[in-house]
């Protein structure tokens, strides 16, 4: 063998090592980029699920901090529209306490003109107190006067009747003289009273007294009646008798007798004195 072929020889078995070297690197190289491929998948894999785990949190935080978010815009929006509400409620009361303040000023200038008015009035109703006073002591005095001439005129009526009384009874005694000076022959002259029949004179008390329906009409019953010789129309007298000392006799009015019965009579009163008080046991008379 040449040189030439031991070195091509020697050349190929060189070249021979270095391609077993070449593929050993080759296949050791290429078992660690599939690990490493695998690995690195793996780690993908890996990092995607945690991607997705985190992305589906950030999603469930996302929606509930919307959630939130919506929530407090709803609640900023209630709030601002509570403050416009209430901003517009103390707009409303500071004017109304505006006009209570300008009210109250003038129901206060209003309540001092009052005051100073109550204040005139009063001492002028002072003043006519004082006059309206002297006005009743005065009237107060006039009553006691008239009350006075009352009694004193119903004495003179009692005087009057008296008298009356003992002119019929003095007429009743000319006119017995008379028709016994005529029998015996005498001129005494015609009678003036022969044709005239006086009423009888009446005195009684009053059995009771009571007002009718609608106490307009005050009815009186009297203890003389048709066989004492009352006739229904006439007009008797009530009175209160006194003591003559320290009681006057005292006026209390008129009844005029309405029905007649043999042992009563009923009658209305058509004049009452005033303050009289027409009670059972006052007197009546027909001589007034």
């Amino acid at each position: 063998m040449t040189f030439i072929g031991k070195m091509l020889v020697v050349v190929q078995l060189v070249l021979s090592l270095l391609f077993m070297a070449f593929a050993g690197a080759v296949f050791t190289v290429e078992q660690n980029w599939k690990q490493q491929f695998t690995d690195k998948d793996q780690d993908l894999k890996t990092e995607q699920d945690f991607h997705k785990s985190t992305n589906n949190k950030f999603n469930e935080y996302k929606n509930v901090k919307s959630a939130k978010v919506a929530e407090l815009d709803t609640l900023s929006k209630k709030r601002l529209s509570d403050f416009t509400r209430e901003k517009n409620r103390a707009d409303n009361l500071q004017q109304q306490l505006n006009n209570l303040k300008t009210a109250h000023d003038t129901q206060r200038t209003v309540a001092q003109l009052e005051g100073d008015e109550a204040k005139f009035r009063r001492d002028e109703s002072i003043e006519q107190r004082q006059v309206n006073k002297a006005l009743h002591e005065n009237l107060v005095d006039s009553v006691r006067t008239n009350r006075g001439l009352e009694d004193i005129v119903f004495d003179l009526r009692l005087q009057l009747g008296d008298r009356q009384q003992r002119h019929l009874v003095v007429l009743d005694e000319l006119k017995t003289a008379r028709l016994q000076a005529r029998r015996k022959g005498g001129g005494l002259g015609a009678l003036p009273s022969e044709d005239i029949q006086p009423p009888p004179p009446l005195n009684g008390k009053v059995v009771s007294s009571r007002y009718g329906i609608g106490n307009r009409i005050l009815y009186v019953e009297v203890s003389v009646g048709g066989d004492d010789g009352i006739k229904e129309g006439q007009l008797l007298t009530i009175f209160r008798s006194g003591d003559g000392v320290a009681q006057k006799t005292k006026y209390l009015g008129q009844v005029r007798i309405i029905h007649v019965f043999p042992d009563k009579a009923v009658g209305t009163v058509r004049e009452k004195a005033k303050n009289g008080v027409i009670s059972k046991g006052d007197n009546v008379t027909s001589k007034l």
